[in-house]
């Protein structure tokens, strides 16, 4: 980690690199590169990487180290190769280059004194030149997001600096996660299942990295903050307004109430006025005899018209049925 706080906050791939330097003996490994000199002699810096890679395979395969730790550190120097080669003016030959370097490690490697040699067998893929550096970069998340998981405390002077680095990895992971869903992918690096449980937002999310998140160098906050932000204050604003508080719909409902008696009371005054003219006034006994008169009239009509209805349906069956019997005699006489 190049902008780590202090020394104490060194990554564990930076602890590793500064072993392998402390104890980079070139003179005693470089005659492994003697049979690829024709390949790497063609492109300058490229001898001194596979005499320095030679160097520092030599140094694991002498040290004494558990399976685990073993393999932690062979698979970090691949990457590390991966990383040389590709920051070289190679060119389009970076691939190449690296197929090449891998012979004098296989020699390294069958040494009767190397130790642990079944699990540093050297990783090869034919792919563009992007995802080496992807790879390189995802291998020392994952070997330094567990580290750091195990040495994060709220106390630690350095949380701060290991939740940044956590946090400008998650691109990256979210990246090779879509990669690797799609199943035998060239591109998936071949360590990344046993990263999937370090995943960037859980370290984030972990009360560890509280301070860091409130200092303002976290590139976003999560989705479920996200979320939990817009939700709390939805429920505030609809908390702060009240149901009848809007002032149109007071208005319309004033305006509708005014208009419903301006409307009704002239209408019921009329008719009680009528009423009252009918019952206790000589006109009303004038006008009675005029309206029973009307109604009987009115009546009369009614039964006519029923009459005459019936009348009509009554032809229109009888019609119908000469229609039928016509056809069915017409039928019978042929």
């Amino acid at each position: 980690m190049s902008n780590q706080d202090n020394h104490s906050c060194e990554l564990y791939t930076d602890s590793i690199h500064t072993e392998l330097k402390r104890n980079k003996d070139v003179n005693s490994s470089k005659h492994f590169c003697q049979n690829i000199s024709s390949v790497i002699n063609q492109y300058p810096g490229i001898k001194e990487v596979c005499w320095e890679v030679a160097s520092y395979l030599n140094y694991i395969g002498k040290k004494t180290l558990d399976s685990n730790t073993a393999k932690t550190y062979c698979s970090y120097l691949n990457y590390l190769l991966y990383d040389k080669i590709i920051n070289s003016n190679v060119d389009s030959n970076h691939s190449k280059i690296i197929y090449y370097i891998h012979t004098p490690w296989r020699r390294i490697i069958s040494e009767p004194d190397f130790y642990k040699k079944d699990i540093c067998q050297p990783i090869f893929r034919n792919m563009d030149k992007e995802y080496y550096a992807k790879w390189k970069k995802m291998f020392d998340y994952c070997a330094n997001s567990t580290y750091i998981q195990e040495k994060l405390s709220p106390k630690d002077s350095c949380a701060k600096s290991y939740c940044k680095y956590i946090d400008e990895n998650k691109e990256l992971y979210s990246h090779l996660t879509d990669v690797c869903s799609i199943q035998n992918k060239n591109e998936c690096p071949p360590f990344f299942k046993d990263c999937e449980k370090n995943i960037p937002n859980y370290i984030l999310n972990l009360p560890q990295c509280e301070e860091y998140k409130k200092s303002g160098e976290s590139s976003h906050v999560t989705d479920e903050e996200v979320t939990g932000k817009a939700s709390a204050g939805t429920l505030r604003t609809i908390q702060e307004i009240p149901l009848d508080s809007s002032p149109s719909m007071n208005q319309s409902s004033s305006s509708y109430s005014n208009t419903a008696m301006l409307t009704t009371f002239p209408t019921l005054t009329i008719l009680v006025a009528s009423l009252l003219m009918y019952k206790l006034t000589p006109f009303g006994s004038w006008l009675r005899p005029h309206l029973q008169r009307m109604t009987k009239i009115n009546n009369f009509l009614d039964e006519e018209d029923t009459q005459l209805s019936y009348t009509s349906e009554y032809n229109d069956i009888n019609s119908n049925n000469e229609s039928y019997n016509i056809a069915y005699f017409s039928g019978e006489n042929l």
